[in-house]
């Protein structure tokens, strides 16, 4: 190499290297001041060495433990949770990475099966006294059967929000391995790897600053209440989400194995499986993933999906499948009433069958205080 070049290389390399330090400090400094602004909601508990948060309201049992779906932070469940708490008691924790929990060590598997075991110490270490109704969404409806299948006496009763399952091999089938196999996560979780957050997040606020509407503020503004936009953007900028998206993708691998592996049916355990509409209403949440694909596509893509929500409703002899009428995947965004209904119909099941009376009822009240 030439003196010239190995200038020019030496000056490349240093101007990005102090690029990647600004955008590091930027990002830290800012982090610090959204955290001062938005100081978690409910209370922060040490499980296996990381603080992680834990939210819960209300005292009528059984307690309804709602589990996001991959990447997800939470805040978007919101207006599911106004239409079951105070009355109904609710808990939610943020898993590692994401809302205000600590970020899990980079070598961590953060897989469903994984997360089960997590979910486990978490309500442990919370002392939240089961039986629970689990409520999961996408891939916290894998969360969800995996805890079942591991604590079913700590289970009264699960409802699985448009999730997957190990018959998703059947869209492999269908749409090829690079469409629905593991590869779309690696590409993602690449992405996110390689993107300085400092750099996402000083583009962000230049671009509102200049009265745009990047793409993130515009979902975000679908997402939440418009009181809790700021507070969703500033969750959704966080290192800790960056290294949660890229975990949480790479753990799709081997996922659909694991779950044929544990395979169980629930006998006339109580479950409801909630399905995305077949054709999901102009201005629902992530409508045009749904709808930019060719009518052909779009049918066989729809019974294929049909065919997985039902067998996952056969789990139990006391399954119910119900597909929402307008929602895309998000429905608790787009329909957030049909997921109340649901829970609230279920809960009530469950407390006539005598698993949600609740001797400490009295400390949960107390308990829904402090958070």
């Amino acid at each position: 190499m030439t003196p010239r070049w190995t200038t020019l290389a030496l000056v490349t390399s240093a101007a990005i290297a102090a690029a990647g330090a600004t955008s590091a400090a930027y990002q830290k400094a800012a982090e610090r001041a959204d955290f001062r602004r938005f100081p978690p909601p409910g209370r922060l508990i040490t499980v296996d060495g990381r603080r992680i948060h834990v939210w819960a309201e209300g005292v009528v049992g059984p307690t309804v433990v709602i589990l996001p779906g991959m990447t997800d932070n939470g805040l978007a469940w919101v207006s599911v949770r106004r239409r079951l708490a105070p009355g109904q008691r609710v808990w939610q924790y943020d898993r590692a990475g994401l809302g205000w929990s600590q970020a899990a060590p980079w070598w961590q598997w953060r897989g469903s099966p994984a997360l089960a075991d997590e979910l486990h110490e978490v309500l442990q270490a919370s002392e939240e006294p089961g039986p629970f109704l689990l409520v999961g969404h996408s891939m916290g409806g894998e969360i969800a059967r995996f805890y079942a299948a591991r604590h079913r006496d700590q289970v009264a009763g699960m409802v699985l929000v448009d999730a997957p399952s190990e018959r998703m091999t059947c869209m492999v089938d269908e749409f090829g391995w690079w469409e629905y196999g593991p590869v779309r996560h690696w590409q993602r979780a690449l992405t996110s790897a390689v993107m300085p957050c400092g750099l996402v997040r000083a583009r962000l606020r230049l671009a509102i600053l200049r009265g745009q509407e990047p793409d993130l503020l515009r979902r975000m503004r679908q997402r939440v209440p418009a009181e809790l936009v700021e507070l969703g953007l500033a969750l959704e900028l966080t290192s800790g989400q960056r290294r949660a998206e890229v975990m949480e993708d790479f753990g799709r691998t081997g996922v659909l194995k694991a779950l044929e592996a544990e395979r169980r049916r629930f006998g006339d355990l109580p479950l409801t499986v909630i399905s995305k509409a077949p054709h999901p209403a102009p201005g629902t949440y992530y409508h045009e993933y749904f709808t930019n694909r060719p009518p052909d596509v779009a049918e066989r893509y729809n019974r294929v999906w049909e065919r997985i929500q039902t067998d996952l409703a056969g789990l139990s002899d006391n399954g119910t499948l119900i597909v929402a009428e307008r929602a895309a995947h998000n429905i608790q965004v787009d329909e957030p009433k049909l997921i109340a209904e649901a829970v609230t119909e279920m809960c009530a099941k469950v407390r006539a069958a005598g698993q949600g009376s609740r001797p400490d009822q009295e400390g949960l009240s107390t308990k829904a205080h402090e958070t």
